[in-house]
């Protein structure tokens, strides 16, 4: 046997023994619905991305402190030492590596004063994993079976090498917050087979499956039933203040802290959704006519020159011919188009000429798709048109046509503000205004829109999401 093949089964044995530690470490199933906060004085490590970040980090709001204030009305002579390990961008792949590598725990993530190696250096009573979003928001995993069943896979060694470091009593794995508010949209469909996964995970380990993506989705619909734009994450990502209440009552729901939890809900989440006021729904934007899958080469700063050339699409687009019935690539075939409309759940909500490509596609990094509205004035105009792009971290570049005339083409999210905005002319009678979307990571949005030249909204435009 040589030393690579030693080495190799050295390596797969000790995972295996890692691996197999987790179960004993975790509690037993007698034990699952018992309070597991030792009467407030429980140690509670909480591994996690930027949403545990803020929820440790954000004063008095963060799904953190919730805790804290509803462990301490409960257990008043309780002292809780709840220690939150989030940092933003991670998941289960980034905390896995941080994990096997001590030689770069020696660092502070989203918390500041909270240092990685110290904090698991201790005995932990709980240690609650909360790991997932951006592994479908960058992504970091694909829509596929196989890519989430490594995802889980990975997931497992994670808990198993955290708690050989925390040797904890109780384990408890945390449902993922949605991205977008809409259960239907193709990212959230995708979380969905992950929380089952997790779920399943959870089960073969005696630990405990805290219900957070269930609770978010139950204050919501409750939040909706009076006030018609109501939301728990005004990017769609990051719970707001309500929303980390919801993450804190799922976790003690689901830790056994049945009055803490109930305390929460009295004192702390009865009270913002009493006080909101009866609205209507915002008015339905116009539609779009829209396309994705074309997959690009990966690029760092934009696209390559290769990857802007014209395809026949553009070609079409720039000839003013049917572009919906030309091949995605030479040989190739057409893109299935589709009709959308923006909503309260999107990044940027009901803004009239929003396109957040969550509600279209998994969107997968470096992934380009089009956006189609065609436009009819009466009399010729003078307008603006307003392109801006919204979202965590995405990195866009976009091309803009009016009637076939390129009027724009590069990186939006680098333009100040992420805004661009160029003076335009309708002609009288349709117009085809046409965008394409080369998408590198994170969130994926646009708003490619028409303005007066003031920045009012226009009257007398007609919009229509087919070609006339």
């Amino acid at each position: 046997m040589n030393l690579s093949t030693l080495l190799l089964g050295l390596l797969k044995a000790t995972r295996a023994l890692v691996l197999l530690g987790v179960g004993a470490l975790a509690c037993s199933p007698a034990s699952a619905a018992d309070p597991a906060c030792r009467s407030g004085n429980a140690r509670v490590v909480f591994i996690g991305d930027s949403i545990t970040g803020q929820g440790g980090g954000w004063l008095g709001a963060g799904y953190v402190f919730k805790i804290r204030e509803a462990l301490s009305a409960v257990y008043p002579d309780g002292k809780p030492d709840l220690v939150p390990l989030g940092g933003s961008g991670m998941g289960v792949g980034a905390w896995l590596s941080l994990a096997r590598d001590a030689g770069i725990q020696r660092r502070e993530l989203d918390v500041k004063g909270v240092e990685v190696a110290a904090a698991l250096s201790q005995p932990a009573d709980v240690m609650v994993v909360m790991l997932g979003m951006n592994d479908v928001l960058a992504p970091y995993v694909s829509d596929t079976d196989a890519s989430l069943d490594q995802w889980i896979s990975n997931y497992r060694e994670l808990v198993g090498l955290l708690s050989v470091r925390l040797k904890p009593k109780v384990i408890a794995l945390a449902g993922i917050t949605p991205q977008t508010e809409a259960q239907d949209t193709p990212k959230n469909r995708v979380m969905a087979r992950m929380n089952q996964r997790i779920t399943a995970l959870a089960e073969q380990l005696n630990a405990r499956a805290l219900p957070t993506s269930a609770t978010y989705w139950e204050v919501l619909a409750q939040g909706r039933n009076t006030q018609a734009d109501f939301t728990l994450a005004g990017d769609r990502i990051h719970p707001n203040s309500t929303g980390h209440i919801a993450v804190a009552l799922a976790m003690l729901k689901g830790l056994g802290e049945e009055k803490a939890a109930a305390w929460l809900r009295q004192e702390r989440l009865a009270k913002p959704l009493s006080s909101l006021k009866p609205t209507p729904a915002p008015a339905a934007p116009p539609l779009w006519l829209v396309a994705s899958g074309i997959a690009l080469r990966a690029w760092q700063d934009k696209p390559s020159d290769t990857d802007l050339a014209p395809s026949p699409i553009e070609h079409a687009i720039e000839r003013r011919e049917d572009f919906t019935k030309a091949p995605a690539k030479e040989g190739g075939a057409p893109l299935a188009w589709r009709a959308f409309q923006s909503g309260i759940n999107l990044t940027d909500g009901a803004n009239p000429g929003s396109v957040d490509f969550a509600g279209i596609t998994f969107g997968q990094n470096f992934e380009a798709g089009y956006g189609a509205r065609w436009i009819r004035t009466d009399t010729a105009r003078r307008l603006k048109l307003e392109l801006k792009s919204s979202g965590i971290g995405s990195v866009i570049h976009l091309t803009v046509w009016l009637n076939g005339q390129r009027l724009y083409s590069d990186m939006i999210t680098r333009e100040p503000k992420r805004e661009a905005s160029r003076e335009v002319e309708l002609r009288p009678g349709w117009n085809a205004l046409v965008f394409k979307s080369c998408h590198r990571t994170w969130q994926w949005q646009q708003s490619v829109a028409l303005t007066e030249l003031d920045g009012s909204q226009p009257r007398g435009l007609e919009y229509r999401a087919a070609a006339p």
